[in-house]
């Protein structure tokens, strides 16, 4: 349970006790003695309403630069997380994914899902479209091409 629990907080902290239920299938109890084992490993802070758990692996000022991400359907980013509403807005949840546990591609931005990304091919040419369903998002073009061309790379099975 211990090393369950520790896995699971070093790759996706911050995260709540409710995540960790959801994505492991414990039940409350028995989350609740995994998380118990690894206490000491463990920085509790609270957001609102909200007690966060993150892994002091994971505790340590970054500071990010605006970097876009084309993320894959059923990407950890979204699907790890019960609630979803630190990444997305919850009027944009059916751009990202639908009632029927379908997750669509989904454009990372600063942090936050602010939009959709698609593949497409044009005289034989692998191109991406993206589109942004955050009113009004201004988006560095020069990142969105970087990530763009990074998935060109990665599916032309290029390591440059």
């Amino acid at each position: 349970l211990a090393r369950l629990a520790r896995n699971y907080f070093r790759s996706h902290a911050p995260a709540v006790l409710q995540d960790f239920i959801w994505w492991s299938g414990l039940s409350i109890t028995e989350a609740k003695q995994a998380v118990g084992l690894i206490d000491a490993e463990l920085i509790k802070e609270r957001i609102g309403e909200t007690d966060w758990l993150i892994h002091h692996s994971c505790a340590r000022n970054v500071r990010a630069k605006r970097v876009i991400h084309l993320l894959p359907s059923y990407d950890e980013y979204l699907i790890s997380y019960k609630d979803r509403s630190m990444a997305l807005e919850p009027e944009y949840y059916r751009k990202a994914f639908n009632s029927f546990g379908i997750f669509y591609l989904v454009i990372l931005y600063n942090g936050k899902i602010v939009g959709n990304w698609n593949k497409s091919t044009k005289k034989k040419a692998l191109g991406v479209e993206s589109s942004f369903f955050i009113p009004g998002i201004e988006v560095d073009e020069g990142e969105l091409n970087k990530a763009k061309e990074r998935f060109r790379i990665f599916h032309n099975g290029k390591n440059d």
